[in-house]
């Protein structure tokens, strides 16, 4: 029989036995764990990838899809707590990293497993995302809901199917994303002792880039923000670029503990 509940799993992508860092990503709306495949081959021996899998999409496309932020950072900060059980780490050294809505997710897996689960990462990235005190992705995609779903998905960065067949299979994951979104209440959270490093692009119409250096009143720890031209989805044409910055982080963080 299967679970009466959508579960969140983890989808290994590399398994190197030189690894001194675990880096866990979670994707951004509607994307699967497959988004984090060309990151595969930028990093270095020193750093494992860890994608997260979130029910209806990419290989678990055709499950139902998670309608409740609370509800999927709690699977997400499960799945990360059992898999540092499990299989620890070499030296202890893990980080977490998000884009966009899955940005959202990170940030808040990452206070619970802080509140709940007695461990939290080294370092949290968060990409395109706005800090808790600025209007939320939420409030953007309220503002456009008149426009259809084709506006809001260009502005999140997906194109439009010109298929019909991929129409369910692109949308279905999206519109859950959205939903999930809407109907969000945030927490007001205690800081963090993680470092944070913030990536954004400069011309993003749904995060102020000035905003992102606000991010630093949410940990004890140092921030780092980096900008990059482009939108919403800067990331997407400049995954070399971000990643080698990220392993800068992430190594910066690993030789200096906070």
């Amino acid at each position: 029989m299967p679970p009466p509940f959508p579960t969140v799993d983890l989808n290994r992508l590399t398994d190197r036995q030189t690894a001194r860092i675990r880096l866990y990503c979670v994707p951004p709306s509607g994307a699967g764990s497959e988004f984090f495949l060309p990151w595969v081959a930028e990093f270095s021996q020193l750093i494992d990838l860890v994608a997260v899998r979130l029910p209806g999409r990419g290989t678990r496309v055709g499950e139902p899809s998670i309608t409740d932020i609370n509800w999927a950072a709690a699977g997400i900060a499960e799945a990360i707590a059992a898999d540092l059980s499990h299989r620890p780490p070499a030296d202890g050294f893990y980080a977490v990293f998000g884009h966009s809505f899955g940005a959202l997710l990170a940030f808040e897996a990452t206070h619970r497993l802080r509140a709940d689960l007695r461990t939290e990462p080294d370092l949290l990235a968060l990409s395109a995302v706005p800090p808790p005190n600025r209007d939320g992705l939420d409030d953007h995609i309220a503002r456009n809901l008149g426009s259809g779903i084709a506006a809001i998905t260009e502005i999140m960065g997906w194109e439009e199917p010109t298929d019909d067949a991929l129409t369910r299979t692109v949308y279905t994951p999206f519109l859950a994303d959205a939903v999930a979104l809407l109907q969000h209440t945030r927490q007001i959270w205690p800081t963090l002792r993680a470092r944070l490093s913030v990536f954004g692009g400069n011309d993003d119409p749904m995060v102020d880039p000035e905003s992102l250096y606000e991010w630093s009143a949410g940990t004890t720890a140092g921030t780092r923000v980096h900008r990059y031209p482009g939108g919403h989805h800067y990331l997407r044409s400049q995954i070399p670029e971000v990643v080698a910055q990220l392993a800068q982080d992430l190594l910066a963080a690993y030789r200096n503990p906070a």
